[in-house]
């Protein structure tokens, strides 16, 4: 019995080394083949790394014409997935046109000590060809994931091109939970901004009381995970099918930030995906003056390097403020959303009868609608009395002359959105990544070219409002000054009160101007003030930003380095922040490693930290905002980011210590 018990001892243990060894073999081929391919120079990559445990790749490959022959090194890469598929203990392979659903979601997360957990998400369209396999045991796997689709189009020259882009990923070093989310796309009907019922009054109650025993039982010492309260968390929200008054969203609102307050990075940015999921439940017409702080620039016609989480300040008139009711008809493919922007509002949402679609809603006169369909055409209109008829696949109106003109603005615009494929691909989000830094560089000069052309003619109408809401953060002082004149049709509209704000605050930061004192705090809560760094002979790249700003936090990487790349000369690198919570703050800079010179504002209180003396100063109305110094303290230039500031040091006549 002793020998068997030894004999079968021996025989796992043989087999545990077998499975090693495969194991090995398996992820050595895995990351041969990768190499072979990032290497072969056949496709455009980027390469992305989001932690020590994750590694991104996109690629793109474009030919001229009709058919297209994949890369030898791409279809190299593929083999090594199919090879690798038997082997490993978790494999998927899915082609285009064999997807169940029409949208689904493949998510990877494992727990982590440094981060807290790590998180992936990778969104599958019906078009996609999917391949991941995993290797490893129970105790450490890497799973390799392969995503891409190859899609005709047509530039704005007329030419046919086909286009090969996707993604390639890593995960390693852990045991990662790997699931499939599959995304119902069966809009509810939701009409007009009406009072809520009692029924969605009791929803509301009930929900409150749910949050208030989840926070009683996370705060104060409380045992849950972060993974059980996150899933608790997400499930009763979307779960909620009620509609909530302003001031009840508010109170839930508040309620969240208390469950994200100190929590690790990943959690709070869930919270913050469902805080603005629940705007999305507000049905009235907001009035007065309110803020808008999470919306950014992105856009197809700004540079991702450009993007900045903007703070919007509307006010919308009182009750009495002139409303119309508007009236538009049309073909439109799949449900149709119609959103208020500049500023956003909550949506409406239409389901058409066989193709077609009516919406009426009694809104404010000149107010921007986008509308959208499920197969992402977008038309914008402003809202008029006229009847309006639209064809969202075409892109034409009926209705009145302005809208008329401005669907001819946005189809010129789109004519050219064609070329982007040339040097982009779209990510998860429908936005752009850039892959070819050059080619998109020059499409972008000629759309802010024709931007500008369109400006000016249309200034005797109220177009310009959503040209410049749209573009006035990538625009120059100079060019934005040609529009910014009282008394044209388009300088009162709604959409144009962030820009004057905007525009006042670039007059702050114009080249030459010396430097503003005042006061601010470093990690440490000692008072300090802006002479003593800027002014002393240096240098100074001094960028604003804030530990809870997603966005902001791109420019930090160009911090780094700048501080890294000139050490031991005349320059220094000093991040200003506008975090009130001094703690949490300063938590972030040092777990980040931010070791350049750190302050913040003075300000503790959330909603005045835009009239910070410091932030005031300084005409900030977005960030992340990055100004230069010259030794003297004058300013050499400002809003630049990535590239272009990198590229802007490198001019400086900088000298060792």
């Amino acid at each position: 019995m002793k020998k068997n018990r030894i004999s079968l001892l021996i025989a796992a243990l043989v087999l545990s080394l077998g499975l090693q060894a495969q194991s090995n073999d398996g992820i050595s081929a895995m990351n041969a083949a990768i190499e072979t391919f990032l290497g072969s120079g056949q496709l455009l990559t980027k390469d992305t790394h989001w932690s020590h445990a994750q590694d991104q790749w996109y690629f793109k490959y474009n030919v001229e014409g009709d058919t297209l022959v994949e890369p030898q090194a791409f279809m190299e890469l593929k083999d090594a997935f199919g090879r690798n598929m038997s082997h490993s203990w978790y494999g998927y392979m899915c082609d285009a046109g064999k997807v169940s659903h029409k949208q689904w979601e493949l998510q990877f997360h494992r727990k982590d000590n440094f981060y807290g957990g790590i998180y992936g998400r990778y969104r599958v369209e019906e078009d996609d060809n999917v391949r991941v396999v995993a290797i490893g045991d129970s105790l450490s796997q890497t799973y390799y994931g392969l995503k891409w689709n190859v899609e005709p189009f047509t530039d704005s020259s007329g030419k046919q091109w086909q286009t090969l882009e996707g993604e390639l990923f890593i995960f390693k070093d852990g045991i990662w939970k790997i699931e499939a989310h599959y995304e119902d796309r069966q809009w509810q009907q939701l009409s007009g901004f009406a009072p809520i019922s009692k029924d969605d009054q009791l929803k509301y109650e009930t929900l409150m009381a749910q949050l208030k025993s989840l926070n009683e039982q996370t705060g104060n010492g409380g045992s849950m995970s972060g993974d059980l309260r996150i899933y608790i968390a997400k499930k009763l929200f979307k779960d909620y099918e009620g509609m909530l008054t302003e001031q009840q969203y508010g109170e839930l609102y508040k309620m969240l930030e208390m469950l994200a307050d100190g929590r690790p990075a990943e959690e709070r940015r869930i919270y913050d995906t469902i805080r603005g999921n629940l705007f999305r439940r507000v049905r009235s017409m907001p009035t007065g003056k309110f803020m808008q702080g999470n919306m950014t620039n992105h856009g197809t016609f700004v540079d991702p390097e450009q993007e900045r989480m903007l703070q919007l300040e509307y006010d919308l008139g009182g009750e009495n403020a002139k409303r119309v009711t508007v009236k538009v008809t049309g073909r439109a493919e799949g449900q149709v959303q119609v959103q208020p922007v500049w500023p956003s509002l909550q949506p409406y949402k239409v389901l058409p009868d066989r193709g077609t679609f009516t919406f009426m809603e009694s809104l404010p006169q000149s107010q921007l609608l986008e509308l959208s369909d499920q197969k992402e055409h977008k038309l914008l209109l402003f809202a008029d009395t006229i009847p309006t008829e639209v064809n969202m696949a075409e892109m034409t109106v009926k209705g009145s002359p302005l809208n008329e003109r401005f669907a001819e603005v946005q189809r010129r615009l789109k004519a050219i959105e064609a070329d982007l494929r040339k040097s982009c691909i779209r990510d998860n989000e429908g936005g752009y990544i850039v892959m070819d830094r050059d080619g998109y560089k020059a499409w972008l000069q000629e759309a802010h070219r024709l931007q500008m052309q369109m400006t000016d003619e249309n200034l005797g109408n109220m177009i310009p409002a959503w040209l410049l809401a749209e573009n006035h953060t990538v625009m120059t002082h100079k060019e934005l000054s040609r529009y910014m004149r009282h008394g044209r049709p388009y300088s009162d509209h709604v959409a144009m009160q962030p820009v004057w704000k905007y525009h006042e605050g670039l007059a702050k930061r114009l080249p030459g101007k010396k430097f503003t004192d005042a006061a601010c705090v470093d990690t440490a809560g000692v008072a300090h003030r802006l002479s003593e760094y800027i002014g002393k002979g240096d240098y100074v790249v001094m960028q604003f930003w804030e530990e809870r700003n997603w966005t902001a936090h791109s420019g930090c990487k160009v911090m780094k380095y700048l501080l890294k790349e000139y050490k031991g000369k005349n320059i220094r690198i000093l991040g200003v922040s506008l975090d009130c919570k001094k703690d949490t703050w300063a938590r972030y800079v040092k777990k980040r490693g931010l070791s350049y010179e750190q302050v913040a504002i003075i300000s503790t209180d959330e909603e005045s930290r835009w009239d910070d003396p410091l932030v005031k100063a300084y005409g900030i109305r977005a960030l992340p905002e990055t100004i230069i110094f010259d030794p003297k303290g004058r300013i050499i230039s400002s809003g630049l980011a990535g590239e272009d500031l990198k590229e802007a040091v490198a001019k400086l006549s900088l000298k060792e210590r």
